[in-house]
């Protein structure tokens, strides 16, 4: 019964500590910084990722648009590339970026 506890005790504090190290999409955001490639997003974010527009505007200009889903909270955040570097990022609702038609 003692080590039935020692072993109960043991694998909570181990989630507790797995739960509360955990860093969020939303936090790992605010490492990136205008002008970053997308390698150096990457980094930060993961590979986990929808590519979800990529186009060539009419000035040339390549544009990408990748969404990360947080696993924790489940909320989007979109991440916009011109030509290979980041130039705006943040929660999907609250972003404007008219240059980058998205399907419907």
């Amino acid at each position: 019964m003692k080590k039935h506890l020692v072993f109960s005790g043991l694998l909570a504090l181990i989630l507790f500590a797995g739960f509360g190290c955990s860093t969020t999409t939303g936090q790992k955001l605010n490492q990136l910084d205008l002008g970053m490639s997308q390698a150096q997003v990457k980094k930060i974010l993961g590979d986990n990722y929808i590519a979800k527009a990529s186009t060539t505007d009419t000035n040339g200009v390549h544009l990408q648009l990748w969404v990360y889903t947080d696993k924790n909270t489940q909320e989007a955040y979109r991440v916009y590339f011109k030509d290979g570097r980041l130039a705006q990022w943040g929660s999907q609702d609250k972003l404007n970026f008219p240059e980058l038609n998205l399907p419907k």
